[in-house]
Formats: structure tokens, sequence, C-alpha cells
């Protein structure tokens, strides 16, 4: 009898307190955020992205000419900690659009519930196939639902990309986490934004 109302108390609970805990947890997972002058960690943030492109590159290297013409890819280097009942998570990265190669440095807060305790680490690459998806990533601080694989393959018209889940219409996504790259990329929850300090900090 205790646990059927334990429960939604708790899940309330893990709901509430998401945004406190995203935005707490998010400055420690920027790359030694704070640390150091904004143009050293987009530094920081470029050579992971350059990383993590290689190493998406050496397990799938027909993905290299695909993601070459697409509109533009992003990368993320995120880390959670999960707290009873509730987690949060956040991290930087940056959006290149092609064949422009502009960048766009941006942030991720991610909220989660579920029982746990721990800190895993991970790095998200996205690759938008179409302008229309890039710009709504960056314009509109694009959060991914639950549903969103759901949606993506409903609105699939055959335009894949190898060895990467598409998440969204027109967007593909590949995941490394502690043991490599994971074979379904998890956005659930997930809140990017544009991060202007990143952007206009010397």
């Amino acid at each position: 009898m205790v646990c059927k109302w334990l429960f939604p108390i708790a899940l309330v609970g893990a709901l509430a307190a998401q945004p406190v805990l995203a935005e707490a947890v998010s400055d420690q997972a920027k790359p030694e955020a704070d640390a150091k002058s904004p143009s050293a960690q987009r530094a920081k943030i470029r050579q992971i992205a350059s990383d993590t492109l290689a190493d998406v590159y050496q397990a799938h290297p027909e993905a290299q000419a695909t993601v070459a013409k697409s509109a533009g890819y992003a990368v993320f280097d995120t880390g959670g900690a999960m707290i009873l009942f509730a987690g949060a998570g956040g991290g930087s990265g940056v959006a290149v659009s092609l064949p422009s190669k502009k960048e766009t440095f941006m942030g991720v807060a991610q909220a989660k519930a579920g029982l746990g305790l721990g800190i895993k680490n991970s790095r998200l690459v996205l690759v938008f196939m179409s302008q229309k998806a890039f710009n709504k990533f960056i314009t509109s601080g694009w959060a991914f639902s639950g549903d969103a694989t759901a949606a993506a393959k409903a609105n699939d018209k055959g335009v894949g990309l190898t060895g990467a889940s598409m998440i969204a219409a027109d967007v593909y996504a590949y995941q490394f986490t502690e043991n490599g790259l994971t074979a379904e990329a998890t956005v659930a929850g997930s809140k990017y934004y544009v991060d202007k300090k990143l952007n206009t900090g010397k």
C-alpha cells in the first residue's frame, strides 16, 4: 500500500527539482567551465569536437562523406549526476554550419527521472540533413522529448546516416559513453541553447 502513493510523490518531486539540478550540474559539466577564459573554453570544445568526429569516422568511415554534405553538425560533451529519484546534467558543445563552417557555441541542460546515484559522461554528435533542421536547432533552443525517435521514424524519407540513430526529422545522432559508441542515442529530456558568454567573450 505504501508503494502505491510513494511513487507518485517521488515522481512529482523529481520533476520539480529538474530545472534547479540541471542548472547546477550544467556548470560543472562544461569543459573546465569558469576556470578558463571563454577563448580557452572554445579551444577545448573545438578539440573535443574534432576528436569525437574522428572517433565517429573511425567506426563508420562512410559517414564522413555524408556529414560533409550535410547542413551542419553539433558535438556536445556532457555529464550527468544522478541523485535519488531525480537527475540532472549538462555540458557544452559547438554547432557548425556547412559549408561555411560558422561556429555557434552552445550549452545543454539535461533532466532525468529515476533511481540511481553516480556520475555518467557522454559525447553526442548531431548531424542535420536539412538547413531547416539546423536553423531550428540554433534559433529555437530545441528540446528533444521522449517521443522524438518515433516522430523521426514516421517522417523518415530514406535519407540515412551509417551507424547513427534518427532522433528527429532530418536529424541523426551518434553517442559515445564510457563503453564506447552506443547503438541508440539518448536525447530525451535535453534542452539545447546558445551560450552567449562563449560566443561573445574573449
